[in-house]
C-alpha cells in the first residue's frame, strides 16, 4: 500500500511540470509532438538563427537571448505571451568583424507555450544586386545599409519578436539580402 501511496504521489506531481510546446500535432503524435504518423507542424515552436559581432550578441550570445527576453516582455504588456527557450547553441563562423575576430552564430528554439498564439518565421523583405559599396565592380542596385533599415523597419511592428538579415545569392539575382522576422500570429 506504501508503495502505490508513492508512486500515486510520484505521478501527480510529475504530471504538474510543463512541458514545452509541441513540434507537431496530428494522427499519432505523442505529448512532445514528435513520432507523428501524420502531422503538421503546430507553429508553437521556432528555430531562431542569428550571426552578427560580439558586440551585438554577447561573447557567449547572452545579449541576443536577453534582447529576445526583452522585446517578449514589451509584447507581453499587450498581449500574453509565455516563451519557453530550448536547445541553445553558439558557434564562431568563418566571417571575421572589422576588429579582427570572428562573428558569432547563435541558435535556439522558442517555444510559445500558449495554444492561441503561435509563433512564425516570415520574410520581411527581399533586395537583390546588393553591394557593399556603390563603388563596387558588377551590378549594384542595393546597398548591405539597406537591409539594416529594413531589418531596423521590422523591428517597429509590434508582434515581432526579432529579426535578422540573412544572405544568399544566385547568378540570375546576384547577392541576395532577406530580412526575415521571428513574428507572434
Amino acid at each position: 500500500m506504501k508503495k502505490f501511496v508513492a508512486a500515486l504521489i510520484s505521478v501527480v506531481a510529475f504530471s504538474q511540470v510543463v512541458t514545452a510546446a509541441p513540434y507537431y500535432t496530428g494522427v499519432g503524435c505523442n505529448a512532445e509532438g514528435t513520432k507523428c504518423t501524420f502531422g503538421k507542424p503546430s507553429k508553437r515552436v521556432l528555430n531562431w538563427t542569428k550571426q552578427g559581432t560580439v558586440s551585438e550578441l554577447g561573447n557567449k550570445c547572452e545579449k541576443f537571448l536577453a534582447n529576445i527576453e526583452g522585446r517578449k516582455n514589451i509584447i507581453a504588456q499587450n498581449r500574453p505571451v509565455v516563451l519557453d527557450y530550448r536547445n541553445f547553441t553558439y558557434m564562431w563562423s568563418k566571417k571575421i568583424d572589422a576588429q579582427g575576430q570572428a562573428e558569432i552564430i547563435c541558435q535556439v528554439e522558442i517555444h510559445s507555450e500558449l495554444e492561441n498564439v503561435k509563433i512564425v518565421s516570415e520574410t520581411y523583405k527581399k533586395l537583390n544586386w546588393v553591394c557593399d559599396t556603390k563603388d563596387q565592380p558588377g551590378i549594384c542596385a542595393h546597398l548591405k545599409s539597406e537591409c539594416e533599415t529594413l531589418r531596423d523597419q521590422a523591428l517597429q511592428d509590434s508582434t515581432v519578436l526579432d529579426a535578422t538579415i540573412y544572405k544568399g545569392g544566385s547568378l540570375a539575382q546576384g547577392e541576395i539580402c532577406y530580412v526575415a522576422t521571428a513574428k507572434f500570429k
